[in-house]
């Protein structure tokens, strides 16, 4: 069994320089707030990730840099930010999972939709619904290997949305 765990980054500033390319967003205030939620229950839930795939988009990083500040749930982790996962395709995304090391048990991905409320609707059979920003999704795929990943082998163990803790 493999176990995927999906965050979405949390709310960007469209409100900021109309210059910046859609990958240099930043996050807004209440993205930055809805981290703080969401990681605050992941401490309280004593989780801890030892490996992150993030997203090199802007409002992805900070994501993972708020949460950083805000906890210690990634405190032991191996990260690595990729090109790869700034998109809004959930068969590249899928692709790029399947790429994973296989002798991996878990990982934390951040990126974006549509591609992760596409690719978790997708895994579970259409059982997830909205995916807002900030949301964390946790999967239970019923492989062995991650390029064995396809539609219907996951089952939805956890999803937290930032609106659950306002």
């Amino acid at each position: 069994m493999k176990t995927l765990y999906l965050l979405r980054h949390a709310k960007s500033d469209w409100n900021g320089d109309k210059k910046l390319d859609d990958a240099q967003r930043p996050l807004s205030k209440r993205g930055k707030r809805d981290c703080q939620l969401i990681a605050n229950e992941l401490e309280q839930q004593k989780r801890r990730f030892n490996k992150v795939y993030c997203s090199s988009a802007i409002r992805a990083r900070e994501t993972l840099a708020r949460f950083q500040a805000e906890s210690s749930v990634f405190d032991d982790a191996d990260i690595n930010i990729q090109d790869e996962l700034y998109t809004f395709d959930a068969s590249a995304l899928l692709n790029t999972l399947k790429e994973l090391p296989q002798e991996q048990d878990n990982a934390v991905v951040i990126g974006h939709n549509p591609a992760m409320a596409e690719l978790a609707e997708q895994l579970c059979d259409g059982s997830i619904g909205h995916v807002g920003t900030a949301t964390f999704i946790e999967l239970h795929a019923n492989v062995e290997y991650w390029d064995q990943l396809r539609g219907d082998c996951a089952k939805l163990v956890e999803i937290l949305r930032p609106k659950y803790f306002r």
